[in-house]
């Protein structure tokens, strides 16, 4: 079967794009052209798309690293909203160009949409409506991040045809095999063995001058922000090796220079699992490519062989996860890492040569019930290590246990609209911080943490 695949735009008051790929979209279409379909893409994401530099003469510039800011317009702002003292904008290819793309594709007999936060999901309808209106008898496939958290509003709202909750791999391939009226013996497709070898289809994207690695699924933690155990209930780390013939693969095929490693929880067992890559790394890739950390390393793990190793191994972006100094915040994040663990870690690494300033520094902004001064108190702790700090803002995520507490503490009907749910807008239904204090906490982070 022909099956369209589209990455949709992201509605929001900021974006950013810091390696951010449609991955999961990119394995769906891996494993759907494994299986004998035709798989073309439209990634409304994409900031290197020829229109772009054609039709438009001021651009974003392009950062260190191959991230940057994604063309943005802006659009008018949800009634939520309205009082909110910021633009919201769509990022993302325009519309027009959207258009086009559509009208370029061979017709096809399915397409699927996958969804980000909970609350980007106006982009997700825009992109089913113009669908819809291009290819009224094709069926739409919902899935992702925000189909899966907020199914009952994905399958109310959205006009798609079908809503996929978590992993959409085989059910995806279910429905296909139901249009097509396609016998299949789902039991013999074993899918942890499948992942381990399956590669994204990253040839589908028009250019590719990063790489965004998951070496696992899952997370073992069940921090009571994060929803990572909602969408993947097992811990599932892939074997060493076969990651390493992975960045080989996209080393030889892309000569790509930058790869940013996402998962939750790369530093878990560690001697079984990041230190052979590292290793592996320095031995077959030295100097061949950038690595990054961008979704934060668990502090306490980072000895100082560790150090040694990421800095041997060519990683030149490493975020660490702190959150507070609070040791309530602390128990709630389960514990993973304490003000002697972020001190350990910054001398670690900067004793293998990283420069303290080059550090970056999670901390979590907007917790229900969290305090401005706790917040403060953070910060200059996270400055004295001499790091710099990464602001975090709280979005309360369905599922998780502050999200429940967000609910209790605002007045606002978190549960029933998504929008309420961007990290953002913390400051409308949090009532220990104003905007006002947002920005001064902004202001603060902006102060050098040290040498």
């Amino acid at each position: 079967m022909n099956v369209l695949l589209i990455n949709p735009w992201i509605y929001d008051f900021a974006a950013y794009d810091l390696w951010l790929k449609p991955l999961g979209l990119l394995k769906i279409a891996s494993f759907l052209e494994k299986f004998g379909h035709r798989v073309s893409l439209i990634d409304c994401l994409d900031r290197y798309h020829p229109l772009l530099k054609r039709r438009y003469k001021k651009l974003p510039s392009l950062r260190k690293f191959d991230c940057g800011k994604f063309f943005s317009q802006e659009v008018e702002k949800p009634v939520f909203f309205k009082n909110i003292p910021r633009r919201y904008k769509r990022y993302g290819i325009p519309p027009e160009i959207f258009e086009e793309e559509l009208s370029r594709v061979e017709y096809p007999d399915a397409v699927g949409v996958t969804s980000g936060m909970t609350y980007w999901y106006p982009g997700v309808f825009e992109v089913i409506r113009r669908v819809k209106r291009r290819f009224p008898s094709v069926p739409v496939v919902l899935g992702g991040i925000y189909a899966t958290l907020c199914f009952e509003h994905a399958r109310e709202f959205s006009g798609a045809d079908y809503v996929i909750r978590g992993k959409g791999e085989i059910p995806f391939l279910k429905i296909l095999d139901s249009i097509a009226d396609t016998k299949r013996d789902y039991s013999k497709i074993f899918w942890q063995e499948e992942e381990e070898e399956l590669i994204p289809a990253y040839h589908l994207l028009s250019r590719v001058n990063s790489i965004a690695l998951l070496t696992s699924r899952g997370c073992p933690f069940r921090c009571s922000y994060c929803a990572s155990y909602l969408l993947e209930s097992n811990f599932i780390q892939q074997n060493p090796d076969k990651v390493l013939d992975k960045i080989d693969y996209y080393i030889k095929r892309f000569e790509v220079k930058d790869i940013a490693f996402y998962d939750d929880a790369l530093l878990v067992n560690a001697e079984k699992h990041i230190i052979p890559l590292l290793r592996g790394i320095i031995k077959r890739f030295k100097g061949k490519v950038r690595f990054h950390t961008p979704n934060g390393l668990h502090a306490r793990f980072i000895d100082r062989k560790m150090a040694e190793l990421f800095y041997a191994a060519n990683f030149k972006t490493i975020r660490l996860s702190f959150e507070s100094t609070y040791p309530k915040v602390q128990r709630q994040s389960c514990n993973k890492v304490n003000e002697e663990d972020l001190i350990k870690a910054v001398e670690n690494l900067a004793c293998a040569g990283y420069r303290r300033k080059d550090l970056g520094v999670y901390i979590m902004v907007g917790l229900p019930g969290q305090k401005i001064e706790e917040i403060i108190d953070t910060i200059e702790f996270v400055h004295k290590t001499g790091a710099r700090v990464k602001i975090a803002q709280f979005s309360p995520i369905p599922g998780t246990l502050e999200f429940k507490k967000a609910l209790k503490e605002s007045s606002l009907p978190l549960d029933k609209e998504p929008l309420l749910q961007n990290n953002s807008i913390f400051y409308i239904w949090n009532k220990k911080i104003t905007y006002d204090g947002l920005l001064k906490i902004k202001d603060l982070v902006k102060r050098e943490g040290g040498k």
